[in-house]
């Protein structure tokens, strides 16, 4: 399956237009090796697609940057593949098993993988997303040539899964369970298994189960802000899955998992008052005042991709409550131009299908 990423992270405000970004060059991965081992460097290839969107934001927002450019051109040779066109593009696909894009693949100057990962990333953080490849810990070819020789510590499978998993090469599902199942319980409660419970267990699953019932002592061993920011985003996802119409529930079922979470006692969460009050305002279309006041209030206080996530799913499911002005205000507070603009078309569409033929 063909998969086009981006991960959202820091967007800076303004790019030097001008400025000495990345230099990409026209090599074949046996020349660009060859060139970084005469100049002592490493291989920074960006494997993409001519419809990938995130692969053409990398390209225009991401490493025309200067800050880019000072850290990629001192330290490696940089080639772009696509992946569908010519041979050399879907040879290097086919070599590492690319199936997600935009990916990014650093080597040494003999072409072996030291690091390799997908999806776009924002801002400065793409480069702390490159130096995991100077970190044994975390860079992918480290941890795939221990795996693959048999071992098998707890701390080394762990890293190995989670670096896996973020090539999206292949099916981690299987391995994870796997790797969850050769552990007792007392085991399970640890740093290196924490994101066991966060991408792979979802609400309600029995492994989420098993986090909530050992809360205490997962914040006790890992620490409660790891924790509350795991069991808030699962909280937040089911919220969205309702708003976001991916999932059914009733005003019962929600008020039973509200009261879950009331009992948790999270730490740091406030967007989730919010989540609570746009899906009550969803399933029993009442209390859309209240609903706009709250938004008005406390949207200033949260980050900015925080509550544009919010606005994503809450705007559509709820804006038959709220007046044409109200709603307008709503859309207004969406920071990013992108958000704001498929809102605007989506509320468009409903206009339509609403009105009577």
């Amino acid at each position: 399956m063909k998969k086009c990423i981006l991960v959202l992270a820091i967007v800076l405000s303004s790019v030097a237009l001008f400025a000495q970004g990345v230099n990409f060059q026209e090599l074949t991965l046996k020349e660009a090796c060859a060139k970084a081992k005469a100049e002592n460097k490493l291989v920074f290839i960006d494997c993409y697609t001519d419809w990938c969107g995130p692969c053409r934001l990398m390209t225009e927002e991401i490493f025309p940057m200067k800050e880019m450019g000072d850290y990629f051109n001192p330290k490696y040779i940089c080639i772009k593949a696509n992946a569908e066109k010519g041979e050399e593009g879907p040879a290097i696909k086919e070599k590492f098993g690319i199936k997600a894009y935009p990916t990014f693949v650093i080597l040494n100057n003999d072409g072996n993988l030291i690091h390799m990962f997908a999806g776009g990333v924002l801002g400065l953080e793409f480069i702390d997303k490159v130096e995991e490849s100077f970190n044994p810990e975390l860079a992918f070819g480290e941890l795939q040539k221990r795996y693959n020789a048999g071992e098998r510590s707890k701390k080394l499978t762990s890293s190995y899964l989670q670096a896996l998993q973020h090539t999206y090469t292949t099916n981690v599902g299987p391995l994870i369970e796997k790797f969850a199942n050769s552990l007792s319980d007392d085991e399970l409660i640890c740093e290196e298994c924490l994101f066991l419970f966060d991408e792979h267990a979802r609400l309600g699953s029995p492994r989420e189960k098993f986090l909530t019932q050992h809360v205490e002592k997962f914040r006790e061993v890992v620490g409660q802000d790891k924790v509350d920011q795991i069991l808030n985003r699962k909280y937040e996802a089911y919220y969205c899955g309702i708003l976001g119409k991916q999932m059914a529930a009733t005003t019962t079922d929600v008020e039973q998992v509200n009261k879950q979470l009331e009992a948790l006692h999270l730490t740091g969460v406030t967007s989730l008052p919010l989540y609570q009050a746009a899906v009550a305002t969803y399933l029993t279309k009442e209390g859309g005042e209240a609903l706009f006041e709250m938004i008005k209030k406390v949207s200033g206080d949260l980050e900015n991709n925080d509550i544009d996530r919010f606005l994503y799913f809450t705007i559509p499911a709820v804006n038959e409550v709220w007046s044409e002005d109200q709603s307008k205000q709503i859309v207004a507070l969406i920071n990013k131009d992108d958000i704001r603009t498929r809102i605007i078309n989506t509320l468009e569409r409903q206009k339509k299908t609403s009105q009577p033929k």
